[in-house]
């Protein structure tokens, strides 16, 4: 067996949120009560700096590869329901990299994202062993159909169940953790549709907030940002199921838990959602479309409460990581562009330099960010910031004392701007025209 005894592996839990923007829990001032997000930030450590894609499916591949997903010709745009693509087969996932370590129970639940044209690209043919939910964004919480064609599956099978998505997201992942936890260390990726949109929500969960009356005389965009509060709310409710469901299995110390959003909270909510301090939001390389609220727990191996870490890091660290946590020795397929900061978590080590992409231009390091100008981001002229100094990114110009460090960022944005793709990324409305979708979302082709 490769790495470290099967008994000293810890369980790994993976939730993530979709369109959750930075100011949207109360760990940062929200008015939306997020008692079990915030105790992950609380008891475990605050990744402050955690960098994602600023949209769902390029975080979702990059996550589960530690690559940069222009790499997949999946970066700038989302993998729509008429496309015909996904995450390539030459790509190893995360759950390849675990079953092959010792975790024989391996479950996608909830928002999949990464390929649903074909079925290679489902979860159970990227190294998962279960898979409960939608291949597709976006679904309808109480209906589960995309493109009015029911999008909620139990492995191969359609599945009938009712009740509102989140609610059946949390419970799938929490049967899995009574189940799992009896036999050897698990793995389970958990990944709300919530709060994306369509705005739904359980009314009572909307009248925890605001009461009917009320509601029905406001007008449709106050309505859908008290509809997404609740969404909030009702995620947050949701987790707690889950965390309930580890500390009831007795596996709670040894049981690696890592909470994000797959980009920041989506333009033109406020103030129901908000980015705030942060610049910007979904779609865009400003720090509110990519920076997003992150923690991770695991008492048994991390020093607990109230740790910050200013670290940068981000989705494609987090295989690295978790690679060597579990003390994997092999040589991955295909070499991560990810770095491991377990040694930052454990302690050993205060910080380590690196840069990061963000692609489409942008990379941040620990002291400086840089955006090329580019049409992505409607840049005439390249910015650079301080952004310890300026984090809200307000300020704009020249802010750098370091133009040595400023020069090897720069490298390092065109050297990820530079990566050929496997196939040419095609924008999101290509193909959408006359497109109908396949009855119950089930595809026989491989």
């Amino acid at each position: 067996m490769v790495g470290m005894a099967q008994t000293d592996r810890p369980n790994i839990v993976i939730i993530v949120a979709d369109d959750l923007g930075w100011g949207d829990v109360s760990h940062h001032g929200s008015v939306i009560p997020t008692p079990n997000i915030d105790r992950i930030l609380n008891e475990g450590i605050e990744l402050d700096r955690f960098y994602t894609a600023p949209v769902s499916s390029p975080t979702r591949c990059g996550l589960m590869t530690g690559r940069y997903p222009n790499r997949f010709g999946i970066r700038e745009t989302v993998i729509p329901p008429w496309r015909d693509y996904g995450l390539p087969v030459e790509e190893e996932t995360m759950a390849d990299v675990l079953g092959r370590n010792g975790y024989a129970h391996r479950a996608a639940i909830g928002k999949w994202h990464m390929g649903h044209s074909k079925q290679r690209y489902y979860p159970l043919n990227r190294g998962f062993t279960h898979f409960h939910g939608a291949l597709n964004g976006a679904i309808d919480y109480f209906e589960h159909t995309r493109e009015k064609e029911l999008d909620w599956h139990d492995d191969w099978e359609s599945c009938y169940e009712k009740g509102y998505s989140t609610d059946l997201i949390a419970a799938e992942s929490a049967r899995c953790i009574k189940e799992y936890a009896k036999e050897g260390p698990y793995f389970i990726y958990t990944c709300f549709n919530a709060p994306h949109s369509p705005y739904q929500a359980p009314e009572e969960e909307i009248r925890k907030f605001i009461s009917k009356e009320e509601f029905d005389s406001l007008p449709p965009k106050d309505q859908k940002g008290w509809t997404y509060r609740a969404m909030v709310s009702r995620m947050d409710k949701g987790i707690g199921a889950i965390l309930q469901a580890i500390s009831e299995s007795g596996e709670w110390d040894n049981t690696l838990i890592l909470f994000f959003s797959d980009n920041g909270g989506v333009p033109g909510m406020e103030p129901y959602s908000v980015n705030r301090p942060l610049r910007g939001s979904k779609f865009d390389e400003w720090e509110g479309g990519v920076r997003t609220v992150a923690g991770i727990y695991w008492k048994k191996a991390f020093r607990q409460g109230n740790r910050k870490l200013d670290q940068v890091t981000g989705f494609v660290d987090i295989l690295p990581t978790l690679a060597d946590i579990v003390e994997i020795k092999e040589t991955p397929k295909n070499p991560y562009d990810g770095i491991s900061i377990f040694s930052v978590l454990k302690g050993e080590k205060e910080q380590i330099d690196r840069d990061f992409y963000l692609g489409c231009g942008a990379g941040v390091c620990a002291q400086y960010k840089l955006i090329l100008a580019n049409q992505h981001m409607r840049l005439q002229k390249d910015f650079i910031t301080d952004i310890q100094k300026n984090p809200s990114e307000k300020r704009e110009g020249r802010i750098y004392e370091d133009p040595e460090r400023v020069s090897q960022l720069r490298r390092t944005i065109q050297e990820g701007d530079a990566i050929v793709p496997y196939q040419k990324e095609i924008p999101f409305g290509k193909g959408q025209k006359g497109f109908v979708a396949p009855k119950e979302w089930k595809i026989t082709e491989y």
